[in-house]
C-alpha cells in the first residue's frame, strides 16, 4: 500500500486535480462581468442578479459537510467524477431561457463544488507524503485562484462574440473534461469501508460548535465577504461610476485572484517561516478594511490597482493561515480536522452567501454602492477577535488546550 501511495503515479492525480481546481474557479464567478447584460436581458434588479453568485454558495454552504459524510461512504473516485459532472452544468446554459433555470443551474453547479473540495483533500492524504501536502493545498488554492482571473478576464469577449449564456456552456467544458480525465486516469487508494457513527453528524456537533471553531468561523466571515461582494459588484461599479468599458472593469478585478494564486504558495512559505498565526490574524484584520476602502473610493486607476493587489495578497496570506490553524489545534488528528475545517467554513461562508444580494439590494434601495460597499470593508474587522482569543498554534508559542 505504501509504495502505491507514494508512487510517481501521484503527480498524475495532481494533474487532474489541478485541472478540477481551475474549472471550479473558472465556473465560480463567471456570471459577475455579465450582470448588466443579464440585468438587461432578464429585466431584473441587481439584487435578483446577485443570485447567481449567492445561490451556488448557498448550497456549498449547505452541503459541505453532508459532502464529507458522502464522500467517505462512496470513496473519493466516485465522489470527484460525481463533483465534476455536477460542476459543468454550466453546459446546459443555452438550453434555458428562464432566469429561475439559470439560478437552478447554479444550484447544481454550487452543490458540485462542494463535494469536490473536501474530496480533493481526501485525495491528497490518500496519495501525497505529510510533508508534501501543504505545497499541494498551495497549488491547489492558486489553481481556484486562477481559473477565477480567467472567468473575469474573458467572459465578457466572449459574451460579446457568441452570447453570455454561451460563456457559461465554455466555462463548463473545463470541469467535463476533468472529470472525463478522472474516469479515465483516477484511482483511489482507499478501500471503502462500512462506517461507524463516528463520521455522522449528529456525533460531532460539540466539536463544529467548539469555542475555536466558532471563533476560526467568525475569522473567514469577513474575509469571504470581502472576496466574494467586492469581486462580483466592482467590475460594475468601476462600469457605473467610474465610466470604464465592462472589459476593462473586469480585467482590472481580475488582478485580486490573479495575485491570490501567485502569492498563496509564497504565503504558505511566510506562515511557515513565522511560526505565528495570532498575529497574522490582527494585522489581517486591520489591513483588509484600509485597501477595500481605497479599492472604491479612489479615482486613480493606478491606487486602484495597487489597492487590489493589497487585497488580494491579503487574502492569500488570511487563506493560508485560517486552513493550517485546524491542523494545529491541540486534541484535533486527521479524523477531526476536516470536520472542524469544514464546521468553520459553513459558518463562516453564511456571510459570503449574503454578501453579494446585500451589495446589490441595497445599493438599489439607497441609489449609491458606497453604503454597502462601506460596510462589507469594515466586516474583517472580526478576524481581531479572533486573533486575541483563539490559542497560539504556531511552533514558537506553546499551545494552549482545545
Amino acid at each position: 500500500m505504501q509504495d502505491r501511495q507514494y508512487s510517481s503515479y501521484r503527480w498524475t492525480i495532481q494533474g487532474v486535480l489541478i485541472f478540477m481546481q481551475i474549472g471550479l474557479g473558472l465556473n465560480f464567478m463567471a456570471p459577475t462581468p455579465l450582470f448588466t447584460l443579464i440585468m438587461e436581458d432578464y429585466g431584473i434588479n441587481r439584487g435578483l442578479v446577485s443570485l447567481l453568485v449567492s445561490a451556488p454558495i448557498i448550497v456549498l454552504t449547505i452541503s459541505l459537510l453532508p459532502s464529507g459524510i458522502l464522500i467517505s461512504k462512496i470513496g473519493s473516485k466516485k465522489a470527484m467524477a460525481i463533483g465534476g459532472l455536477l460542476m459543468s452544468s454550466g453546459l446546459l446554459a443555452p438550453l434555458f431561457d428562464s432566469f429561475v433555470m439559470m439560478v437552478l443551474m447554479r444550484l447544481l453547479f454550487g452543490v458540485g463544488a462542494a463535494i469536490c473540495l473536501p474530496v480533493t483533500s481526501s485525495i491528497l492524504m490518500e496519495w501525497f507524503k505529510p510533508n508534501e501536502l501543504p505545497i499541494l493545498n498551495g497549488v491547489n488554492e492558486s489553481g481556484r485562484s486562477v481559473g477565477v482571473a480567467i472567468g473575469l478576464l474573458f467572459a465578457v469577449s466572449i459574451a460579446n462574440v457568441f452570447g453570455w449564456d454561451m460563456v457559461f456552456f465554455f466555462f463548463g467544458l473545463l470541469p467535463m473534461f476533468a472529470t472525463v480525465l478522472w474516469l479515465v486516469g483516477g484511482r483511489s487508494v482507499s478501500v471503502v469501508e462500512e462506517q461507524s457513527d463516528e463520521v455522522s453528524l449528529s456525533n460531532n456537533i460539540d466539536l463544529i460548535f467548539n469555542r475555536n471553531t466558532l471563533l476560526i468561523a467568525i475569522a473567514s466571515m469577513g474575509p469571504f465577504a470581502l472576496f466574494i461582494g467586492y469581486s462580483s459588484w466592482l467590475p460594475t461599479y468601476y462600469n457605473e461610476v467610474h465610466g470604464m468599458t465592462i472589459e476593462r472593469s473586469s480585467s482590472l478585478v481580475a488582478v485580486l485572484p490573479f495575485v491570490a494564486a501567485i502569492a498563496t504558495p509564497l504565503s504558505g512559505i511566510i506562515v511557515s517561516k513565522l511560526g505565528i498565526r495570532r498575529p497574522i490574524l490582527i494585522m489581517a484584520g486591520l489591513t483588509f478594511p484600509l485597501l477595500a476602502f481605497g479599492s472604491f473610493m479612489i479615482t486613480s486607476t493606478i491606487l486602484i490597482a495597487i489597492c487590489i493587489i493589497g487585497l488580494g495578497s491579503m487574502f492569500a496570506l488570511y487563506i493560508v493561515t485560517i486552513l493550517t490553524i485546524p491542523m494545529e489545534l491541540p486534541g484535533i488528528d486527521a479524523s477531526k480536522v476536516g470536520i472542524v475545517t469544514a464546521g468553520a467554513l459553513t459558518i463562516g461562508n453564511g456571510t459570503a452567501v449574503f454578501s453579494p444580494i446585500f451589495i446589490g439590494s441595497f445599493t438599489d434601495l439607497t441609489g449609491s454602492y458606497t453604503p454597502a460597499l462601506s460596510i462589507v470593508a469594515i466586516m474583517p474587522l472580526l478576524m481581531i477577535i479572533s486573533g486575541l482569543l483563539l490559542p497560539e498554534t504556531g511552533r514558537r508559542a506553546k499551545p494552549t488546550g482545545y
